[in-house]
């Protein structure tokens, strides 16, 4: 708990008997310097009273406890806008990760049925090449229509001789040097 010297107020409320002697006090008080010693931390500051007519004790604790409801209303409000907040984060950090691993489960499914199929179509390839003794890149990819067993015919291919004067005709533009 806090000590009585560091409480700060800012409002306060006098009760008088007499309603006389309260508009007295208040018009002789009001704008007035609280006074005390000078190195009093109030010396300098000024009273603000005011009378207030048809007020009693009953409103002011009915204030109160109004002013007090209200700031409780309002916290609850904060915590059910933050709590909110926080759901719908983890909800969508908890979906952002799902994604991601289907997506990355999907990649890895895509790569193994692709490499299943590259392997069979090289398989054909190398059957169909091996029965019919095809030699040329047109006739394989004619009879399996894909573009793996081309490839594969081709690197069969590389170790026959290739003429070195068609080459360089194709690759100077024609140009002879």
């Amino acid at each position: 708990m806090e000590s009585r010297k560091n409480r700060i107020f800012t409002e306060g409320w006098v009760e008088f008997a007499s309603k006389h002697v309260a508009r007295e006090v208040a018009s002789t008080l009001n704008n007035t310097q609280v006074g005390g010693k000078r190195r009093s931390p109030w010396y300098s500051d000024l009273w603000n009273i005011k009378y207030l007519p048809r007020f009693t004790w009953g409103l002011l604790n009915e204030r109160l406890a109004y002013e007090r409801a209200i700031h409780k209303s309002r916290l609850r409000t904060e915590v059910a806008i933050v709590k909110r907040e926080t759901e719908h984060f983890t909800r969508s950090v908890k979906q952002a990760k799902r994604e991601s691993k289907l997506k990355s489960r999907n990649a890895k499914d895509r790569k193994m049925q692709t490499d299943v199929t590259t392997n069979k179509l090289q398989e054909n390839a190398d059957m169909i090449a091996a029965d019919h003794s095809l030699t040329s890149t047109k006739d394989i990819s004619t009879v399996t229509g894909d573009v793996h067993s081309e490839q594969l015919l081709l690197k069969k291919q590389k170790d026959k001789p290739v003429d070195s004067d068609f080459l360089r005709h194709i690759f100077s533009g024609g140009f002879q040097q």
